[in-house]
């Protein structure tokens, strides 16, 4: 199978409630530039899950650099494959992510849990506060009365912005800010 394929069909099954339930946001490609990772669907609502698709035409060769990344932001992770690295995946993947095998039986892609995720313990603060555009973090700032110098580069607004609220509040934050965007990679 290929990527697009197993990615439409988790959208169409797996994924289709948080299509229609309004209060969720599904982003195709979505980017973490801190951790220089991109996770290929992810699901913004009252958590970030991503789902990392490897088919089997994949190889798992970023895989371990990439899940270092997703657990400095991710609530939660499932690893969407083929039978063909379900056995390595097992061996690969951390505690907390969750692992879903899909097979092509009679021309239709079936999915199977094989492991559900946990919440993801590792995040940090300045890696999700770095999901927000310059303005947003801004505004973040200003409403949150954190002193802050306007001038300063992104990513020592994120430091304070990491530093004055918990992590908690943070990830709220930016997910409200992340599913109210218009036009941004939304999912047709």
């Amino acid at each position: 199978m290929k990527d697009i394929d197993i990615r439409q069909k988790l959208k169409d099954s797996k994924l289709i409630h948080f299509a229609n339930d309004g209060s969720s946001k599904i982003v195709d490609e979505f980017s973490f530039p801190s951790t220089k990772s991109r996770i290929d669907v992810a699901v913004i609502n009252c958590s970030l899950h991503g789902y990392e698709i490897k088919s089997a035409s994949d190889t798992l060769r970023r895989l371990p650099n990439q899940l270092l990344g997703y657990s400095k932001i991710l609530d939660y992770l499932h690893v969407v494959t083929e039978p063909k690295y379900v056995t390595q995946l097992e061996k690969i993947i951390p505690e907390w992510v969750g692992l879903i095998v899909c097979q092509e039986t009679n021309g239709e892609i079936i999915f199977s849990d094989i492991k559900l995720a946990k919440a993801n313990l590792n995040k940090e603060a300045f890696h999700i506060a770095k999901l927000l555009w310059r303005e947003e973090l801004l505004g973040v700032l200003k409403e949150n009365n954190i002193k802050h110098i306007k001038k300063h580069r992104n990513w020592l607004l994120c430091e304070t912005l990491a530093n004055n609220l918990e992590l908690e509040l943070i990830s709220e934050i930016v997910r409200n800010k992340l599913k109210s965007r218009v036009d941004w990679k939304l999912v047709k």
